[in-house]
């Protein structure tokens, strides 16, 4: 998702730097008398999230020691320890294309129970590609699920590459008319935290050993994700005026394999249940479509505040893509 932000040098520092502070408690009622009727306070609703993974099988550049099997067994692993139902990871066929040996990491995803669904086969962008030329890569990812998900009706999940919905509205009907004719489920996205983007500053931290920055980008890389679940819940509830189940967006990177663990258990303490992608989707705030035209890729909930005249929040600080552009330079 491309976002505008903006930071002060001093703002960036700590927030890629700084450890991350739990959520405040919320401030006590006074203690009720004895002879008090007044009804016990309501328990807060979980956060609903489902966890989805995009770029199956490798996401991110290659750096000395890289494992990409062990990417995706570290973040099975946590998966496994944390609980979660099936994880949909989005798949580009292009990519085993070209590295037969990274078939071995979609084979493990699906044998831990997780499911597959098409992100196309190259990884496409709607705004360069006319509608005939990206149905065909679409339809062209679909031979990889073939074979390794009998069940069609698993794998008919779609994430648009970017995010990218359409440069016209002629585009975006005439892809999404292809996909409601095709019985595909659109994966949306409310929470995007550019979790791509520390993936570049890690392979080159890694490389250069400097366990320092490694842990920094830990950080800055889950504090910035918790503002934007806690952005996500406040747009949603202003848009649908109740609590709607969530779908975060990460890639299979190494710096996501990194954080994996320190992230679920930030996201559970700030009160999170998670949730299949099925589920997620089966909310009825994901049945409306925004039907906008635009270069930018954006989480769901951006659109569809902008076509029902919503002004959004001010977006979460996070740290500045340049800051991390920089790190480990």
């Amino acid at each position: 998702m491309n976002k505008t932000r903006t930071a002060s040098l001093l703002a960036v520092a700590i927030a890629i730097t700084s450890c991350i502070a739990p959520p405040a408690s919320p401030p006590l009622d006074p203690p009720a008398s004895a002879s008090s009727s007044a009804a016990p306070a309501a328990i807060a609703p979980p956060i609903e999230v489902a966890v989805t993974v995009d770029d199956l099988p490798i996401h991110g550049p290659a750096f000395p020691g890289i494992d990409r099997l062990k990417i995706a067994e570290d973040l099975l692993t946590a998966f496994r320890a944390h609980h979660l139902p099936p994880v949909y990871g989005f798949v580009n066929g292009k990519k085993v294309d070209d590295n037969p040996a990274t078939l071995a990491i979609l084979r493990r995803w699906v044998e831990a129970g997780n499911p597959l669904g098409n992100h196309t086969y190259g990884h496409v962008s709607l705004n360069e590609l006319d509608v005939p030329a990206y149905l065909a890569d679409l339809e062209k990812g679909e031979a990889i699920l073939k074979q390794l998900v009998p069940d069609e009706a698993t794998w008919r999940v779609y994430r648009y590459p970017f995010l990218f919905e359409g440069t016209t509205l002629e585009k975006h009907d005439a892809v999404r008319r292809y996909l409601a004719e095709h019985r595909y489920a659109i994966a949306e996205v409310t929470i995007d935290g550019d979790d791509w983007a520390w993936n570049p500053p890690f392979a080159r931290c890694s490389e250069r050993r400097d366990l320092a920055a490694l842990r920094a980008l830990r950080r800055g890389y889950v504090e910035t994700h918790l503002s934007e679940l806690r952005y996500a819940r406040e747009l949603t509830r202003q848009i649908a005026g109740r609590d709607v189940k969530h779908v975060l967006l990460l890639h299979i990177g190494a710096a996501d394999a990194d954080a994996i663990d320190a992230l679920l258990t930030a996201y559970e303490k700030e009160g999170v249940r998670w949730i299949d992608l099925r589920t997620a989707l089966a909310d009825p705030f994901y049945a409306d479509d925004p039907h906008l035209a635009t270069k930018a890729g954006a989480a769901f909930p951006y659109p569809l505040a902008k076509s029902k005249g919503i002004t959004r929040p001010p977006l979460p600080k996070r740290p500045a893509e340049d800051a991390l552009e920089s790190t480990c330079r």
